[in-house]
């Protein structure tokens, strides 16, 4: 099963992937922090799915800033 997809949530629950997650906390989606390293244990499924997610200090990712939602 080397192949397998797997959602979301599979990602967050498994450790090798989850310290490399980030959440916004205005519209909490997810995403992979931008310092991660270049290769990381299910960093290619995380780009497809999920995508690179940067945060202020406030943990505010730049959409919702854009968007004024805070």
């Amino acid at each position: 099963m080397k192949n397998e997809e797997h959602d979301a949530e599979w990602y967050l629950r498994e450790p090798r992937t989850r310290k490399w997650m980030v959440q916004c906390v205005a519209c909490n989606r997810w995403g992979y922090r931008p310092n991660a390293p270049p290769k990381f244990f299910g960093r290619a499924p995380l780009e497809k799915h999920i995508g690179e997610m940067k945060l202020d200090e406030r943990s505010i990712c730049e959409q919702c800033r854009e968007a004024g939602a805070v």
